[in-house]
């Protein structure tokens, strides 16, 4: 009977502090953030705000499903484990139950779960850097999902299951939490500089991408590890200069009140946005490679995304990554030439050789060279795209890699930025030039290509990336070069030398008797 008091007693305290923990407003936690590997201890700490209470869940993944600059609707989603959340599985059941109601027209029919607040606060180390306060949502979809990665699920360590809630919510706005930090228009403008310095991600051939947005009242350098020039080069495009960048979720001083202010004018006939400039370089650790000036921007889109590779990032084997995406759209653009620049004119001579360290594996490398009229380039690219035509079109190829010391080939890329945007042809004031391409292993070449009378069509930046592993691994900077030419040749030296017939090493009856003529005296005549 003591033992069975005692389990009594123990049994009561658990109903007790369950009860407890029930009634204490909703605070429930799903998991905790800790038990997950977040780039950077980034991480979402979500609270629902009910009628009935409130739950915070830590879902490791949130993202934005709507432009928060634009004021046409607010929706996100979220992704986490099954868990204990009874006023959010409450919400989902009554969505199912009423749901209906709501899309047939009725949409009055209220029910207790229908509506509800959100704030997302991102968190590190326990400091909150942003919050996003979202006002009369519902449920908009929900699934639960098993994510796997196919047979390695069942047989590899490293890998396994994940049921998840999926649900993506709609709101009837937003507010972005950034006054804290934001700068007030009315006071006298300040002359400010932030650096936030270089971020602790691995990049290719350590190039790096850092921006600095000059506003009136001052300026902030950043690096973003992702960086994509949308528009700008295209000579059939009239749309005005863009780029994107994605780079971890940090508080930015003056970014962050530049996309405040866009937000609250977003739709409004009145009012006016402040512009700025941006100024990008592309960097390595010891010089400027290339550099490209916007002037009079704006903010035209501001996401949340999370960055996650299927159940990875559940069973450990990898993570992820809280990133914020920012879209600028511009009305003028520079490019920077540094390496022109410092040759000073003096490129009747120039002959400059680039050479990069890329893993081809068993296949050739590509080995361009570029014949201008101030000089010869060569570089080797590690993807190569030709596209040839049976109907004999203009040939066209692509060549993408890491920036490099091109000053001539920049150069020509310049050059359609100073003519009109058009839809094909060739513009007169051009610089056309030579491009001999050869597939080689080490010194053999097994394939050429001759194209004449080239020039660039467009050009692109942009960051190859693998979703939250290159967080963990690396990101590598490119460029892409369009190139459309007149004349096209392809060739084959190995076929070449086989075309050549060999010539015997002998002498003919004429070569013989144009030798004993040699010999003659000059008294002698032939009749």
């Amino acid at each position: 009977m003591k033992h069975l008091s005692q389990y009594s007693s123990i049994m009561a305290s658990i109903v007790v502090f369950s009860i407890i923990l029930m009634s204490s407003g909703g605070m429930l936690n799903q998991a905790n953030a800790e038990e997950y590997d977040f780039v950077a201890g980034i991480h979402t700490e979500i609270t629902f705000h009910f009628r009935d209470g409130i739950e915070t869940v830590n879902f490791p993944v949130f993202s934005t499903t709507s432009n928060l600059i634009s004021n046409v609707g607010s929706s996100f989603e979220v992704e986490g484990v099954v868990g204990n959340t009874p006023h959010l599985h409450k919400a989902l059941d009554e969505a199912y139950l009423y749901g209906m109601s709501t899309f047939s027209g009725s949409a009055g029919h209220e029910f207790n779960y229908r509506f509800f607040n959100v704030d997302v606060d991102v968190v590190q180390n326990e400091n909150t850097l942003k919050t996003f306060s979202y006002e009369d949502c519902e449920i908009a979809e929900h699934t639960i999902k098993t994510l796997t990665d196919d047979y390695e699920s069942y047989l590899a360590s490293d890998s396994g299951f994940a049921i998840v809630n999926s649900i993506e919510f709609r709101c009837g706005g937003v507010h972005m939490n950034l006054e804290q930090d934001a700068v007030s228009y009315t006071q006298p403008p300040r002359q400010n500089f932030i650096d936030h310095g270089p971020l602790p991600f691995v990049l290719a051939e350590d190039v790096r991408t850092f921006l600095t947005f000059e506003f009136d009242h001052g300026s902030e350098k950043i690096e973003s590890v992702i960086f994509t020039l949308t528009s700008g080069f295209d000579e059939a495009d009239n749309a005005g200069p863009s780029f994107q960048i994605i780079t971890a979720l940090m508080p930015h001083l003056l970014i962050d009140d530049a996309i405040d202010r866009s937000q609250k004018l977003s739709g409004m006939h009145y009012g006016y946005n402040v512009d700025f400039d941006v100024s990008v370089e592309f960097d390595n650790s010891k010089e400027t490679l290339r550099g490209l000036d916007f002037s009079n921007c704006i903010v035209s889109g501001y996401d949340i995304v999370t960055l996650r590779d299927g159940e990875e990032g559940y069973t450990g084997k990898r993570g992820f990554a809280t990133a914020e995406i920012l879209d600028v759209d511009c009305s003028g653009l520079i490019p920077i030439n540094p390496s022109l620049d410092k040759l000073s004119g003096n490129t009747d001579s120039l002959m400059t050789d680039v050479a990069h360290n890329y893993n081809v594996g068993t296949g050739p490398r590509v080995i361009a060279t570029f014949d201008f009229n101030t000089g010869v380039e060569v570089v080797d690219f590690p993807e190569f795209y030709q596209d040839i035509s049976l109907t004999r079109a203009n040939p066209t190829f692509q060549l993408v890699g890491i920036p490099g010391i091109t000053p001539l080939l920049y150069e020509a890329v310049d050059q359609t930025l100073e003519n009109p945007a058009r839809s094909t042809g060739i513009n007169s004031l051009e610089e056309m030039f030579d491009v001999n391409l050869v597939l080689v292993y080490d010194e053999n070449v097994v394939r050429g290509f001759d194209y004449a009378q080239c020039h660039i069509v467009n050009y692109m930046v942009g960051t190859e990336h693998d979703l939250e592993e290159s967080f963990y691994k690396g990101f590598a900077l490119t460029n892409e070069f369009h190139f459309e030419c007149l004349g096209y040749h392809p060739y084959d030296p190995m076929f070449d030398a086989l075309s050549k017939i060999p010539k015997a090493n002998t002498s003919s009856s004429m070569d013989w008797e144009s030798k004993q003529r040699q010999s003659w005296g000059p008294a002698f005549r032939s009749s």
